[in-house]
């Protein structure tokens, strides 16, 4: 992966390479050689992700009554029946609107956010770490926390709003139709800011610091510098971080779920939850589920046809350095062009000297040491903000919670609700099983995928390329989405509610990170030095293990707690899949919905096991906040 470092030069040499970008040339035998690297990974992938989807356009095309038996071939009966249904030309066009506007309000905010993070100013890494709270929480407990804010008569955002007397009267935000799909579109934005900053700011740490030195020089403000260097030579990584947030936002599913999906009708539904109404919930019809989940998946695989082909094209792979590099050339010119420059001399050539500007740079100079850290800490307050309200929440008494108006701080601390939560459900259970399910999938995931990843990386074989886009295109196809294929394929071999079933289902869809970025760690290391291990008589996986695993320990450290976290906070499949409570069969994020109710939701005893949740992973994120601005696009800048 390319990193803000040095950028390779496009018409250097190949003797001048570095001997880390020089691999061994590909043999005859080299795919044979590559199966017991690569097979586990594939096993993996071919059992948990394409045979689900098989089965999907299987059970599309079959009649599945309501029992889950099959009646035989159906034909496109399936599809007629979904077209057909009264409820998806509003689905459809909830759809394009969820995506439409979280992907353009997140991408808009997270880019000048990652333009300010991307300055050097006092606290910087503690609004970083305060953004990554909504992050690295459960997006179900996030979704909960503003559930209760954004209440009718006891919510929160009611009482702050007819206080500031912009409203007479509560609005039901999220129960009103007409106000619940954007409801859960400004959540969705407010939660996605996180991942869509820190990708974007993996691309401005790209943008090598000798371009803007010369922009300096040539006296060029901030905006211009903006404009003439720094958005053309972001816009690969813009390109790249709508796709995947197009993609993160299309598979979203926790934050309409818990917010709305105990509403009728379907005025908030996207096609990812109206296919798990309909498979689980409603209809109860597998077959028509599978058919939109199909349409779901297809339209998945458009997408990840437009990001091969901006791929293809240099806006991904190691090409963006060429690309980078490339574009270096005619930058002076176009400073050049576009900056006037009042004089050859030394003296008015220096930053500020142009003659304009000048009084208000030297007054934002002296003004910057505290704007800054001031805007800083009214960002990192307002990402905070709602598990601020979990914490103070959590010490409120039922009555309390639902006063209306609702109260700020509690009237009395109810510090017994830490205490009574353990007994109120089985929180252990919950976090053993959690424990548990982590720990092995995270194991897994790290023994199958760096063997791959330390191939891929030191080997070119025929079909690697195909490997690696295999491997990507398990990186963008959620869970959720083929979910109806997971149950039918792991109720046909007794895998539901089973340990091993969750534990390879979370281990196969975190796959992809873990190689994409432990391939670029692999490769950033100098092949002279296995080189001289060979030597010694290490074969290959005897270097791998005692050579290159040990110069990659960031890479594995933070391949290790980013699947850790993803699989801690995992809901929607374990909610399908791992879901008995009189065995004892519940994850964390699943087993504390015991108290949302159909009439009432104890949200104080649901925010003190939020809490027990989110810490952990949060402190596990924040140790590895410094890796994520280079891992997060490692598939996408190879």
């Amino acid at each position: 992966m390319t990193t803000a470092g040095e950028i390779p030069d496009a018409g250097r040499t190949r003797a001048a390479v570095p001997a880390l970008a020089r691999r061994p040339r590909s043999s005859t035998g080299s795919v044979v050689r590559s199966l017991p690297w690569l097979s586990p990974s594939l096993l993996l992938i071919a059992a948990v992700i394409l045979a689900p989807i098989v089965i999907m356009v299987r059970s599309s095309l079959t009649r599945i009554d309501s029992a889950g038996v099959s009646h035989g071939f159906a034909g496109l009966a399936n599809y007629r029946s979904l077209f057909a249904e009264p409820a998806l030309g509003q689905v459809i066009g909830n759809t394009v609107t969820w995506v439409l506007a979280v992907v353009a309000g997140s991408m808009v905010i997270a880019l000048g956010l990652a333009q300010f993070l991307n300055r050097d100013f006092f606290g910087r890494r503690l609004v970083r770490w305060a953004l990554i709270v909504p992050w690295a929480a459960a997006l179900v407990m996030s979704s909960t926390v503003w559930r209760f804010i954004l209440q009718g008569s006891n919510g929160l955002l009611n009482r702050v709003l007819m206080d500031l007397g912009l409203t007479s009267r509560p609005v039901g935000w999220y129960q009103d139709p007409r106000y619940a799909l954007l409801s859960v579109i400004v959540v969705g934005i407010i939660v996605t800011i996180p991942f869509t900053t820190y990708v974007i700011l993996a691309g401005l740490q790209t943008v090598p610091q000798d371009v803007y030195e010369a922009a300096r020089m040539d006296g060029a403000g901030s905006l211009r510098t903006y404009s003439a260097i720094t958005f053309p030579l972001l816009r690969p990584s813009l390109v790249i971080a709508t796709i995947l947030v197009v993609i993160s936002v299309f598979n979203s599913f926790p934050v309409i779920w818990v917010i709305t999906g105990s509403n009728t009708g379907n005025a908030s539904d996207t096609t990812i939850t109206w296919a798990y109404k309909i498979a689980f919930r409603q209809q109860l019809d597998v077959g028509e589920a599978a058919a939109l989940s199909v349409v779901n998946v297809v339209f998945l695989c458009a997408v990840i046809a437009v990001y091969f082909r901006a791929v293809e094209r240099g806006l991904g792979g190691g090409r963006v350095g060429r690309a980078l590099a490339r574009a270096l050339a005619p930058v002076g010119a176009r400073l050049r062009a576009a900056v006037p420059r009042r004089s050859t001399t030394g003296r008015d050539r220096r930053p500020g000297r142009d003659g304009t500007g000048s009084a208000a740079g030297r007054s934002w100079r002296r003004v910057r040491r505290f704007a800054m850290p001031l805007f800083g800490l009214l960002i990192g307050l307002f990402f905070l903000a709602p598990y601020l309200v979990m914490f103070v929440s959590s010490f409120k008494s039922g009555t309390e919670l639902f006063a209306s108006p609702a109260t700020y701080l509690p009237s009395h601390w109810e510090w017994g609700n830490w205490v009574d939560i353990w007994d109120k459900i089985d929180l252990a259970g919950f976090l053993e099983n959690s424990v548990i399910i982590s720990v092995v999938a995270t194991a897994l995931v790290l023994l199958v995928s760096a063997p791959a990843a330390y191939f891929t990386a030191r080997f070119r074989f025929p079909g690697r390329s195909g490997f690696m886009r295999l491997v990507l295109v398990t990186q963008v196809i959620a869970p959720v989405s083929v979910v109806v294929g997971l149950y039918q394929e792991f109720v046909s071999v007794g895998g539901v509610n089973e340990y091993w079933s969750i534990i390879l289902t979370n281990a196969a869809f975190n796959l992809a990170f873990s190689i994409w970025i432990l391939s670029g760690q692999f490769e950033s290391v100098p092949v002279d030095i296995e080189e001289a291990a060979k030597l010694d008589g290490l074969g290959p996986f005897r270097t791998m293990v005692r050579i290159a695993l040990p110069l990659v320990r960031p890479g594995l450290v933070t391949a290790v707690v980013f699947s850790f976290i993803q699989v801690w906070n995992e809901f929607p499949v374990s909610l399908t899949l791992f879901n008995d409570p009189t065995a004892g069969r519940q994850t964390l994020p699943v087993g504390i919905q015991q108290f949302v109710g159909l009439t009432q939701t104890e949200y104080q005893y649901l925010f003190v096991a939020s809490l027990v949740a989110i810490v952990p992973v949060v402190v596990l994120f924040a140790s590895i906040e410094k890796h994520l601005v280079g891992g997060l696009t490692a598939g996408a800048v190879r």
